[in-house]
């Protein structure tokens, strides 16, 4: 036990004491949060700006309708009006010079847009849109949103139709969710519940694979470099290959720890700074998330990352360098993606059979549990069986990635075969 416990010290620290693990654990959330935080700052700021649009309209009906819905739909947040529109007196016998004139001045900066609208748009349903970046998709389309919009009010009129009326009759109408819980329900959206649950199932995937891929290297490396020969001459391979897994699972479990503190704080007191910014977010109804979830998040870590790590160690001991364990590690790989990919059925139906199976398939445990969990659908006797199930088979990989292990550690020169690995497991 000494001597796993100074294997489990040695890896731990090997990754702990390292500037890439500083990094990634510190700046990683923050980077992740401007990532999704930065395109909503950046799309504020450039509503803020004014823009200039000049018109031409040979119908002599759409200008001024045009003109008041885009002041009175899009405003700045100090309440001013994002589009400042003039209206340009052209006949169809100069237009071609006026365009070639207003072209001129959108490309000196003077306005951003040129918009003409052909005497015969009601039947075509198309007007022209003249600027210097026709990229810019969120300029376009509420452009067209706007004259689409006026189209349809002016043919209702023709038609004797009230145009207000029927933009009533059409309004969508959409649902206030609420969740139900045993001491009642609470009011919560639905999509950012989605968004968080899924948030933390994506962060369990990417675990599993990259702490998983990080014992295969490990053990690669220390065959690379003859450490190896070196320590299994004072320990056993599976002294070695539980230190090893032990190790860097508690440099990941850290990182997780801190990342999870991080994320708390921020769903406190990053709140009340997003409402200074936002005022509107505090009508949002956000999920409450409960600390046991936190909790089967760093159980279902570990239940998954040791089932796996032992996987990677046996695939990492059966090769000599690490070109060679791409082919070897994608059958325990796919295990992982399958999971990942059976969450969107299990988000639709957590409680169906289909999903309570998929839970406590040992491989699947891991995300899809951990998923039920999250949304409050998996009861208790469930979660004690799908533990129970998931230590089983850890058990049991252990020992047979163990036996691999012994044998392969000391392999050099080739690629060991499945059918071998088989014989070493008999052995």
């Amino acid at each position: 036990m000494h001597k796993t416990w100074a294997i489990i010290k040695r890896e731990y620290l090997e990754r702990v004491n390292t500037k890439g693990f500083i990094i990634s654990t510190l700046v990683v959330p923050f980077v992740l949060i401007a990532l999704v935080m930065a395109p909503a700052l950046l799309l504020r700021t450039n509503l803020d700006n004014q823009r200039h649009i000049a018109i031409i309209d040979l119908t002599d009906r759409l200008a001024k309708p045009v003109t008041e819905g885009l002041q009175a739909s899009y405003k700045t947040s100090k309440g001013e009006p994002i589009y400042n529109v003039k209206t340009l007196n052209v006949t169809r016998e100069n237009i071609k010079m006026a365009k070639s004139e207003l072209n001129q001045k959108i490309y000196e900066g003077v306005f951003d847009a040129l918009l003409v609208f052909p005497a015969d748009i009601f039947q075509t349903n198309n007007f022209e849109l003249y600027a210097k970046n026709v990229s810019n998709i969120e300029r376009n389309s509420t452009l067209e949103r706007t004259v689409t919009n006026t189209v349809r009010r002016l043919r209702m009129q023709e038609n004797g139709f009230d145009a207000s009326l029927i933009e009533q009759i059409n309004k969508r109408v959409q649902a206030t969710t609420y969740k139900v819980k045993s001491q009642g329900s609470t009011k919560e959206s639905g999509q950012l519940s989605f968004l968080i649950s899924y948030i933390m199932v994506f962060l369990l995937y990417m675990a599993l694979i990259f702490y998983g891929m990080f014992v295969m290297r490990g053990v690669i490396e220390d065959k690379s470099s003859r450490v190896v020969e070196m320590i299994t001459s004072s320990v056993s391979p599976s002294q070695l290959m539980t230190g090893k897994v032990l190790g860097i699972g508690a440099s990941g479990l850290t990182q997780f720890v801190i990342w999870i503190l991080i994320a708390v704080f921020l769903s406190t007191f990053g709140l009340t700074a997003v409402q200074i910014f936002n005022p509107s977010i505090q009508n949002l109804p956000l999920p409450d998330i409960s600390i046991w979830v936190y909790v089967a998040f760093v159980v279902y870590f570990l239940l998954g990352y040791f089932l796996y790590a032992t996987l990677y160690a046996a695939v990492g001991s059966m090769v000599s360098q690490e070109s060679d364990a791409q082919n070897l590690q994608w059958p325990v790989l796919m295990f992982i993606i399958l999971a990942f990919l059976f969450m969107f059925a299990v988000i639709n139906n957590p409680d169906s059979t289909l999903s309570v199976a998929l839970s406590l398939i040992p491989f699947f445990t891991p995300i899809l549990m951990f998923l039920r969990i999250s949304m409050e659908a998996a009861p208790l006797w469930q979660i004690g069986l799908s533990i129970a199930i998931v230590l089983l088979t850890n058990w049991l990989f252990l020992w047979i990635s163990g036996r691999i292990y012994r044998i392969g550690i000391l392999m050099y020169g080739k690629r060991a075969s499945l059918p071998e690995a088989l014989k070493w497991i008999k052995s």
